[in-house]
């Protein structure tokens, strides 16, 4: 292992308080933000990564994450959000339910903005800003029972083979067991957007979703294009296309889908311009949506937490990942600073609790999303088509998932929360979108 940084030596300290050695296994948002609130916080830590900086930087893209307006506060408050630009923002939603002649259509606002940065740029950011404030980090990540020599508590957020065997999967938790979309996610040039910082989200029942987000690309300003394919259904196709291999064949496929099942964005794609931003900037897979222990006892007896991928995987669909990541950095450093007793197992057991109590909400409601739109939800949707506040409000919703659990989860839930509009009438459906040229 190769220690990189300007921090301090480590090594066990005090058992208690911010006195305490911490180690932090992983440096995805979970681990580098839990890192970086720590130091702020004048808890010493050390952060074990995998990858330095540089190689964070490089690779192929691994998701697409958009940053709700919480977790930019918190970014705020670290003093590492650098992205105000209009191209690092999603302003507006523009929502399809439905396929044929008449979906429910609806463009929303979203207040605030979400900020849409590659990682490839997002995690070498805060990486960095670790280093220059004096943090230690360690490139190499041992095992938990290796790092509990050296440290009073440890917390592992990432999520590869070994620490997931470290946390199994809690089956009171997981509603599922095998991938429940199959994703074929890519960078792309060429499409045209009808509403700048706009966000094309289309639910196909029975089929999956198409989402098109504009986003901040290592190489600048580009376009998301994912498919969120229900298993054995039309969508998945583009999953097993390698598009390295054969790009042409990939995009034809590509957009032969687009085509057939969200026609209004294609229509805005340039057949000549459409194309990946570059080889590898593509992602594709399925994702089993799971809920891991939240600790594990370790074989000196010591226990280690699992954040982060380590112990929940959702599915992107509700662009929970990296926010759930965030707030649960935050509320962990801040147990860990004010801990009036050991970082035993009933520390790890509390604070595992703890952290599920708001959890909880996002894996719901991720997994609510996954099924069939029960009919409130419907009910919602139809609302929002024909009223622009009741849009606004359920987009800009999505940045408090247990507020969006509450409204979702149930026909009480939604009657509360369209009750807050004046309601003309029964909805109905929208007029059809202003007329689109196709651009070739």
């Amino acid at each position: 292992m190769t220690h990189t940084s300007r921090g301090t030596g480590t090594g066990k300290a005090a058992s208690t308080g911010t006195g305490a050695s911490i180690g932090i296994l992983g440096s995805g948002i979970s681990g580098l933000q839990l890192a970086l609130r720590l130091q702020q916080l004048g808890v010493p830590v050390t952060l074990y990564s995998a990858q330095d900086v540089q190689s964070l930087r490089s690779g192929r893209p691994r998701n697409f994450p958009a940053r709700f307006g919480p977790t930019q506060q918190r970014e705020e408050q670290l003093g590492v959000f650098d992205w105000r630009t209009p191209d690092a923002q999603v302003r507006h939603w523009a929502v399809t339910l439905g396929t044929g002649d008449a979906p429910l259509e609806f463009l929303a606002d979203l207040t605030p903005p979400s900020s849409v940065v590659d990682f490839r740029l997002y995690l070498p950011h805060l990486f960095t800003h670790f280093l220059d404030r004096g943090g230690h980090a360690v490139i190499g990540v041992p095992s938990a029972e290796e790092a509990a020599k050296a440290h009073d508590l440890v917390v592992v957020a990432n999520g590869d083979r070994s620490m997931r065997q470290l946390f199994p999967a809690d089956p009171t938790r997981s509603a599922h067991t095998t991938p429940q979309r199959i994703l074929c996610s890519g960078l792309y040039y060429g499409i045209d957007e009808d509403l700048p910082h706009s966000l094309d989200l289309h639910f196909l029942p029975g089929i999956g979703e198409i989402l098109r987000i504009p986003f901040r690309s290592p190489a600048g300003r580009a376009d998301v294009l994912a498919f969120e394919a229900v298993p054995g259904g039309p969508l998945e196709a583009a999953a097993h296309l390698d598009a390295d291999a054969d790009p042409t064949a990939f995009h034809r496929e590509v957009l032969a889908l687009v085509a057939a099942y969200a026609p209004t964005l294609r229509e805005r794609i340039s057949t000549r311009a459409f194309g990946l931003i570059g080889p590898g900037e593509v992602a594709q897979g399925g994702i089993t949506p799971v809920v891991r222990r939240g600790w594990a006892r370790l074989d000196d007896g010591t226990c280690a937490l699992a954040i982060g991928d380590a112990w929940i995987t959702n599915d992107p669909l509700t662009a929970q990942g990296a926010n759930l990541g965030s707030h649960t950095a935050f509320a962990l450093a801040d147990l860990i600073a004010t801990a009036q007793g050991p970082f035993d197992e009933g520390f790890c057991r509390s604070a595992s609790a703890h952290l599920w109590e708001h959890a909880r909400h996002v894996v719901e409601w991720s997994n609510a999303f996954l099924g069939e739109l029960p009919p409130h939800a419907r009910t919602l949707f139809a609302h929002a088509a024909q009223d622009k506040q009741i849009a606004d409000a359920f987009v800009s919703t999505f940045h408090d998932p247990v507020a969006m659990w509450r409204i979702l989860s149930d026909e009480d839930g939604v009657a509360a929360f369209l009750a807050g509009f004046r309601q003309p009438g029964p909805p109905g459906r929208p007029g059809p979108p202003p007329a689109m040229s196709r651009r070739e």
